[in-house]
Order: C-alpha cells, then sequence, then structure tokens
C-alpha cells in the first residue's frame, strides 16, 4: 500500500475564508498506543457482515468531529452502546470548529482520528498535507440547502419549483457557512443554473447554532447542512429544504463522509485502525436501520428534536455499514471538488486506493 512510506507534513491551521479556524479544545489525552503488544480476536457483527477486533490491551483515543451532524454522530452511537468498548477502545469524542481545525490536531497528534468530509481530504491532499480515509460513513453528498421562510415567501419560491427557479430566487442572498463543503455546493448549485456566484455572498459561522441563528433572525437567508441541523429550521418554523445536494450531478455516489487518520499512524497501529472501524460498522448498521437504540443514543446530542425527527433525518443519509470505498465514489469526488475549485483543475492529485483512501481496515 502507498500510504505506509508517506510522512507527515506540517498542520494546516488556515484555509479558505470559509473555513472557521478557531482554538482547539484542549485535549490531553495522546495516544497510548503500542501495536507491537496487541492481538487480536474476532467477535459476529450480523448487521455488517464484518468481523471486529478487540484489542487485547485497553487503548485511549481522541477523536475529532469537524462539525455535530448526524452522520458524525456514529461515534457517539459507537460510544453509547459500547462498540468502542468492547473492542477496548477509550474513546475521547471532542466536536471541535471546522475540518481545518480537525486536521490539524490530527497531524500535531493530539487527536488520532477524524470525521470530516471527502472535500477536506482533498483540500489538505492539495497542499500536500498526508491524510487517510480508513472508511467511509456514508455516500452521496446529502447536504440540504435550507432557505429562510421569510425570503421564500417575499420571493415565491417553493421546493415543488424547478431547480433553476429555486436557484435563481436565490440572487441577493447571504449564505452562513460552517464547513469546507458548504460554499462548494452553493458554487456547483450557482454554475449548473448559469447563476453568478456573486450575486450571492457568504458569511463563516463558528457553530451549527451560529448558521440557525443567522437565518432565523436574518442575519443569513440560507445555510448547507446535513441532517438534523437542516431539520432544526424546519421543525422550528423558520426554514424550508429548497434544494438536496443529491440533485447536482455525479454527487449521488460521490465519496462523502469519511473516518480519517494519517497514514503514518495507519501504519504504526494497524489493530487499532482495524478496531476503531469495527467500532463504526456496528454503529452504521443500527443507524443505516434507524434502530430504536441509535436513536436514543443519538438523543443527548440533539435534546430539541425529536426522535420521529431524528429518524426521519436519518433515512435521508446513503450510509455505508461496510464503510468501503469506491473508486467511483473517489472520481466523483476529485470532480466535483475541481469543479467548484476546491482543487486546481490542473491539480493532478491521485485517487486510486492505497493513495488517500483504503478498504484495508474494512475487509
Amino acid at each position: 500500500m502507498k500510504f505506509g512510506n508517506e510522512a507527515v507534513l506540517n498542520p494546516l491551521v488556515g484555509g479558505r475564508s470559509r473555513f472557521a479556524v478557531l482554538g482547539l479544545a484542549a485535549a490531553t489525552v495522546l495516544a497510548a498506543c503500542g501495536s507491537s503488544t496487541s492481538t487480536s480476536s474476532t467477535n459476529s457483527t450480523s448487521a455488517s457482515a464484518k468481523t471486529t477486533t478487540s484489542l487485547a490491551a485497553p487503548v485511549s483515543i481522541t477523536l475529532a468531529k469537524a462539525i455535530n451532524t448526524e452522520p458524525f454522530a456514529t461515534a457517539n452511537v459507537a460510544d453509547k452502546l459500547g462498540y468502542f468498548k468492547s473492542a477496548n477502545l477509550d474513546v475521547k469524542i471532542e466536536t471541535v470548529a471546522g475540518s481545518s481545525v480537525a486536521n490539524a490536531a490530527l497531524q500535531s497528534g493530539s487527536v488520532q482520528f477524524v470525521l470530516a468530509s471527502s472535500a477536506a481530504l482533498l483540500l489538505a491532499a492539495a497542499k500536500n498535507i498526508p491524510l487517510l480515509a480508513v472508511g467511509g460513513i456514508d455516500k452521496g453528498d446529502g447536504v440540504q440547502l435550507v432557505v429562510s421562510n421569510t425570503w421564500m415567501k417575499a420571493h415565491n419560491l417553493s421546493a415543488s419549483q424547478p431547480l433553476a427557479d429555486r436557484i435563481k430566487g436565490l440572487e441577493g442572498t447571504t449564505l452562513a457557512t460552517l464547513s469546507t463543503s458548504d460554499k462548494s455546493v452553493m458554487s456547483d448549485f450557482l454554475e449548473q443554473e448559469n447563476v453568478p456566484a456573486s450575486t450571492v455572498k457568504d458569511v463563516s459561522m463558528s457553530s451549527a447554532t451560529a448558521q440557525l441563528a443567522a437565518v432565523q433572525h436574518g442575519l443569513a437567508q440560507e445555510f448547507i447542512a446535513s441532517p438534523p441541523n437542516s431539520s432544526i429550521a424546519v421543525a422550528g418554523g423558520y426554514g424550508t429544504v429548497l434544494a438536496n445536494a443529491k440533485e447536482l450531478p455525479y454527487l449521488s455516489d460521490e465519496a462523502y463522509d469519511l473516518l480519517i487518520t494519517t497514514p503514518a499512524y495507519a501504519k504504526a497501529h494497524p489493530e487499532v485502525v482495524k478496531a476503531m472501524v469495527g467500532a463504526f460498522q456496528k454503529a452504521i448498521a443500527q443507524m443505516s436501520q434507524g434502530s430504536a437504540d441509535a436513536i436514543s443514543a443519538m438523543q443527548p446530542l440533539y435534546p430539541t428534536i425529536s426522535p420521529s425527527v431524528i429518524k426521519s433525518s436519518l433515512d435521508s443519509i446513503t450510509f455505508t455499514p461496510t464503510m468501503q470505498q469506491t473508486q467511483v465514489g473517489w472520481n466523483d469526488a476529485l470532480t466535483f471538488a475541481k469543479k467548484t475549485a476546491l482543487v486546481k483543475p490542473s491539480q493532478n492529485l491521485d485517487v486510486t486506493e492505497g493513495t488517500l483512501w483504503t478498504n484495508q481496515f474494512t475487509r
């Protein structure tokens, strides 16, 4: 595998204006991993038809979520349902302010795993920052474009209109952005429907709560988010899902939310990576089924959202319980990244298996 020979470079601490680069909450728990002393055993996982690695001795891990979305809630489900514990993993979960902060923490060694999007990984790769996706959480861009009901009413917009009419109706709005992929999705909507990019401004937010407040109080007219954050505005009566990213070409199969580590860590601690992937496979299987156990485990993350709304949001996500990634999915991710200038069109990134991603740990 190609990832075994890559070196760790300097951390990413900046990026485009849409990155919310804030201070990472103190994470003093460092990995106490010793792959040379660990062995593995396997337990049956009927939901995903996979085996789960259980480490011989407890291993402490810190995992950073780039944002608090339902696909990234897989970590919390794995924790609450005991899948980490059964694999002998003591996992501390941190939610940070965007993927640039998460990646910087990963490079510095203060976290060992990150949950982030393929767009974030590709941008890091374009800057020669080595990251490795060791499993896919879901496929297809599951984010939704939520527009304030005030704007919808004033401009006679409806979710039932042709996509071109919906997007053209956003001229003059401000988009509240949070993650690396927000502006990319909006850029693709605008380009596809021949709406000048300059007609939609963007403003960076520090949290999903800030995004929601901006739209609710008229500081912005729309935001792009994954469920259930997109559902909160709808449930609150001040927003409507105007469009889904999967309405864009080639985004239905795109490699999207990922479990990421560094190539160096994966090479040094393969059994730990296998154990993490195994725990996530179990959690994703529960979430893809919308099980009561998964919803109960997620409820503390979204205390103001009803179980039925959480369940509805889960149904809109195309989870990959095996966590296996595909070449088609990564080709689509790179196409999208270049189309939206996240990666320069002239930049020839290698997205074949074994470079930025691997299925070695999902088999």
